[in-house]
């Protein structure tokens, strides 16, 4: 009796389509964040308040994309963590336009409270979804699986 031969082999390992087209997706999406940062902070003839306050809004905007983004893929790995941080990196901005802009006294201290009120909301509202998830994740472990 003959030995069985043995698999062929394998050629080199090529990414899948799709896990090449995902890769290129994430790289132009990184440019377009990087140029969109870079033109306010180096290429924009702005001051300093009106360069914190650009970034800062355009920090929120990405902060919500990625927040969305979780939502639809509830991808806990990469968009939960990049929208909690476009949401610090704005938060800090507006803050740092605030105390670096020409406003009085009084017109910088309705902005903090504003501001506050609108991170505190943020923050329960995090709050909220993290103790709902860990609501449902307990609940799921109860579940009996039957085979």
């Amino acid at each position: 009796m003959e030995p069985t031969p043995g698999p062929a082999p394998r050629g080199p390992l090529v990414p899948n389509l799709s896990t090449t087209v995902l890769l290129a997706m994430a790289a132009i999406g990184i440019v377009v964040l990087a140029s969109i940062f870079a033109f306010i902070l180096f290429v924009a003839i702005l001051r300093v308040d009106e360069r914190l306050w650009w970034t800062g809004l355009a920090s929120m905007i990405f902060a919500l994309a990625f927040y969305l983004l979780f939502a639809a893929t509830h991808d806990r790995k990469l968009a939960r963590p990049l929208a909690g941080g476009f949401f610090v990196i704005g938060a800090g901005s507006f803050y740092g336009s605030i105390f670096t802009g020409g406003a009085s006294d009084v017109g910088k201290l309705l902005y903090l409270i504003l501001l506050s009120v609108l991170v505190v909301i943020v923050l329960a509202a995090i709050f909220v979804m993290a103790r709902d998830a860990e609501r449902d994740a307990i609940r799921k472990a109860q579940r009996k699986h039957i085979p």
